[in-house]
């Protein structure tokens, strides 16, 4: 027998199992190391930051403005931008390391959470001067609570001019029946008045009215049929234009309880709309008054604070206000009307406008009152528009009023917009109010509200 031939098989397999020997650490080893870095894969996914998403808010301009029937889908202004996280670690800055076997990794540090920007406010607009029949037709068909009734279904506007037919602003305006004065008035923007001489129980028998208009000592007169054109043009001669552009703004403000969840909203947009008037350019002499109402057993009723050129104080002034109090739905709008209308000092030969933002109508019940229908009167005696702004949750009755208020001072009835069927919450194009019903235009609450003091100063001066 060949031993050698023997032996060399015996030799391939000690040698054999002394590689195994060695193999099998070695393969035990690779196994568990890959079984822990997936184990940390797994705890990095598991402690990944959330996605947050911030609110991105596309802002169209005054020139982009929308009708309400064909606005552009809430997307175009809204909408949630979610940004990849890729792991906690490379999303923080933190370099990514794998644990040593049989230590525990450190907790992924937490991610701040992104501040998304609140949606801007967004408002309607519609002049019920303008479409006068379809508003008629919203008096005659409405079935809220009862309020103050006003006949304005007779409607005469009144336009003066000076001798090179370009408007006159505060003029002042007289109509009579014969002797006996029956309505005065100052012009606003635009050289223009409204009289209703229905509202002002103007007997039925009269059949013409004689008008008279001032400016600066210049005297103009004309006749009008009663019955006959509703628009009526009157000039003077002799008159000068003013040199500077005056601009009285006051904002009067519901302050109570209701106005809470939106009054930090109205207050910022008011401090940008503020900002932007004040770089107007020519400028006009700008001064800005602010009424803050609430109601009867308040703190305060009315907090009024007269006309200033000085922005800054202002500003501080409109962004120390809060809401509070209240409690039953009307407020005192009476009181604060006469306040915004009569317990300040207006500006001669300015534009004179108010931005009454609520959501309430007045009370109708206390006794020892004003009354809204008379200080519209008043109003029109002093040249001062009333454009109300209707806040959330603003009901059919609040609408009635601010609509009288808007209508019977040749201003527009303006309104926070928001999703379909919603009258608060996140803005959108649609309203509830029974303005919805007539084409509206939609735009940012603060584009709206400049670009409508700039459609006031471009009639003062005769461009529109």
């Amino acid at each position: 027998m060949d031993r050698s031939a023997q032996t060399r098989p015996t030799r391939y397999r000690v040698v054999i199992v002394l590689l195994l020997v060695l193999v099998f650490p070695l393969l035990a080893a690779c196994g568990g190391a890959a079984a822990s870095l997936d184990s940390d894969e797994r705890s990095s996914t598991g402690s990944q930051a959330p996605r947050d998403a911030g609110v991105v808010v596309s802002t169209p301009s005054a020139s982009e403005r929308q009708s309400g029937s064909t606005s552009p889908p809430e997307s175009e202004f809204v909408e949630a931008a979610i940004e990849p996280v890729s792991d906690a670690s490379s999303a923080s800055g933190f370099s990514a390391e794998v644990a040593p076997a049989g230590t525990t990794s450190a907790a992924a540090p937490e991610l701040p959470k992104r501040q998304g920007r609140v949606a801007p406010l967004k408002a309607g607009e519609v002049d019920d001067n303008t479409e006068f029949q379809d508003y008629l037709t919203y008096l005659q068909t409405y079935e809220g609570p009862h309020m103050r009734t006003v006949d304005v279904s007779e409607r005469y506007i009144i336009t003066v001019l000076d001798a090179d037919q370009r408007p006159l602003l505060d003029a002042r305006v007289r109509i009579y029946d014969e002797q006996q004065q029956v309505f005065a008035g100052r012009t606003y923007a635009g050289g223009k008045t409204i009289f209703f001489p229905r509202a002002l129980d103007v007997s039925p028998n009269v059949t013409e009215f004689r008008v008279v208009a001032e400016r600066d000592n210049n005297i103009a007169e004309t006749s009008f049929a009663r019955g006959g054109q509703e628009q009526v043009e009157i000039a003077i001669g002799g008159v000068q234009q003013p040199d500077e552009l005056k601009l009285d703004l006051l904002f009067l403000l519901d302050t109570t309880g209701s106005m809470s969840d939106e009054l930090r909203r109205i207050q910022d947009t008011l401090d940008s709309i503020v900002q932007r008037i004040d770089t107007f350019q020519p400028r006009p002499n700008l001064r800005l008054g602010l009424v803050a109402y609430r109601d009867r057993g308040d703190e305060y009723v009315t907090l009024t604070y007269d006309f200033t050129a000085n922005v800054v104080r202002f500003r501080e002034v409109l962004n120390g206000l809060a809401a509070d109090g209240g409690g039953d739905t009307p407020e005192a709008v009476n009181e604060a009307l006469h306040e915004a209308i009569q317990g300040v000092q207006w500006s001669n030969d300015a534009v004179r406008l108010v931005f009454l933002v609520a959501d309430a109508e007045p009370h109708l019940d206390y006794s020892n009152d004003y009354d809204y229908v008379v200080e519209i009167q008043e109003a029109l005696a002093q040249g001062v528009k009333i454009y109300p702004i209707a806040a959330s949750n603003t009901e059919q009755q609040a609408e009635y009023v601010f609509r009288q208020l808007a209508q019977q001072t040749l201003a527009s009835f303006i309104f926070l917009t928001y999703q379909p069927g919603q009258n608060s919450g996140a803005p959108g194009d649609t309203t509830t109010l029974a303005a919805g019903d007539q084409e509206f235009t939609v735009d940012r609450l603060d584009d709206l509200i400049v670009y409508v003091v700039e459609r006031e100063l471009a009639r003062a001066v005769g461009a529109v």
